[in-house]
């Protein structure tokens, strides 16, 4: 009997490690602010909020550190501060404010967005399709790979300058080729969320297509807001708490409005149309056809210039098909607003809200904008629509992570 039982548990043990021989890896592009950022402040660095004791000597979590935000209303001014960005004309790049350095910790693992505040365990953006992902026989490291980035970043048309996104880039191009070799030289699969599926996407057309068929087997984005949402000329206007409850968004909207992504979100006229109305005071529309007016009326004037070169080149047209097996994961049926209309002929009050369909964040024209032509072009394309998901459930609904699963063993 005990002859046995080793012998079922060795062809056990032989049995999942010959499965992970054959698995093509998995690499994880998470969304937006959704893994760890560290920073160091030097002594270049001129707060204008009293910096926090103690941390000139090394590194700290200044992303996601819950508890310090939550604690110490005055903790939010510094946040602000260090987690602003600055444009420099002369290089037309995005930098980090004099003074403040940053780091994206746990690259090529999973650590950094499985929680990316440790202090809260229980708040995990992507835990569970990890935990299928380990279910399903992949391992941290071995088959399963994470690419976090420094989500205040984007990329650059080409002939552009963007330090940190160009570098993002080489990273990723390294970790997919690298997860390649650890297993067989089979091709990976790249599977990500929001902000990451726009980011991934820029990355893979970017690259030879000899390249893309040699290292990539399949790409999953999930909830990807390919022709951006109307909320991202809200996020603008108002301001981005990311998430935290306790922060009035106004506190964040000057440190928002710095960031190179914060441009990314705008709604692209290709998808929302020229001169549909999607944000509205008595005395003007602002369609997706009139976004340097609209940036001008905010009183984002400096954001013109980057919108203009850096932006808008990348998303005039709908994006191009990355010419790799694709299937899109989004969900539908949840309220999303599709119109903002405020009751002054300026900003100021709380906006009434024209809502349509869409996964609550991102609207269903921008979810579902490259069906036709990614179908088209092939060579394989699948669009999932999950009914009565929101954009941030879709990571812990059994029906979407069942979907991307099952794609992953398809591509298996």
């Amino acid at each position: 009997m005990i002859l046995l039982t080793l012998v079922v548990a060795a062809a056990a043990l032989w049995w999942s490690s010959s499965s992970r021989q054959r698995m093509h890896p998995v690499v994880l592009v998470p969304g937006y602010a959704s893994n760890e950022l560290d920073a160091r402040l030097t002594e270049l660095y001129r707060p204008g909020c009293g910096a926090r004791k103690g941390k000139k000597a090394g590194w700290f979590r200044l992303f996601l550190n819950y508890t310090a935000l939550h604690d110490d209303p005055a903790g939010v001014r510094c946040f602000a501060d260090q987690m602003s960005t600055v444009y420099d004309a002369a290089s037309d790049d995005y930098h980090n404010v004099p003074g403040v350095e940053t780091r994206v910790p746990f690259f090529g693992s999973t650590q950094g967005f499985r929680h990316p505040d440790p202090d809260r365990r229980s708040f995990s953006y992507m835990d569970k399709l990890l935990e299928k992902l380990e279910a399903a026989g992949y391992r941290d490291g071995e088959t399963m790979f994470g690419a976090p980035y420094d989500f205040r970043y984007a990329v650059a048309p080409a002939g552009r300058p963007s330090s940190a996104g160009t570098a993002f880039f080489a990273s990723l191009k390294g970790l997919v080729e690298r997860a390649s070799q650890l297993n067989g030289d089979r091709p990976a699969i790249i599977v990500t969320h929001s902000y990451g599926g726009t980011l991934a996407h820029q990355f893979l057309i970017r690259q030879p297509l000899a390249w893309r068929r040699r290292f990539v087997r399949h790409f999953i984005p999930v909830a990807a807001p390919w022709g951006g949402l109307v909320l991202g000329m809200q996020a603008l206007i108002s301001g981005n708490n990311l998430g935290l409850p306790f922060v009035d968004p106004g506190a964040l909207r000057k440190e928002y409005r710095s960031l190179q992504s914060s441009l990314w979100p705008l709604p692209s006229a290709k998808v929302f149309g020229a001169a549909q109305p999607l944000v509205s005071t008595r005395r003007r529309n602002y369609s997706a056809g009139d976004m340097v007016g609209f940036l001008g009326d905010i009183g984002f004037g400096e954001g013109v210039g980057p919108y203009v070169s850096r932006v808008l080149p990348l998303f005039k047209e709908l994006p191009a098909a990355p010419r790799v097996p694709v299937t899109c994961v989004v969900g539908v049926g949840v309220a999303t607003p599709e119109r903002m209309v405020y009751p002054a002929d300026d900003f100021e009050g709380t906006p009434g809200v024209v809502v349509g369909d869409g996964d609550g964040l991102v609207n269903l024209a921008s979810l579902v904008a490259v069906e036709p032509e990614w179908r088209r072009r092939g060579p394989y394309f699948r669009m999932v629509k999950v009914a009565n998901v929101n954009h941030t459930a879709i990571l812990v609904d059994d029906r979407a992570l069942g979907i991307v699963i099952r794609e992953i063993r398809r591509a298996n």
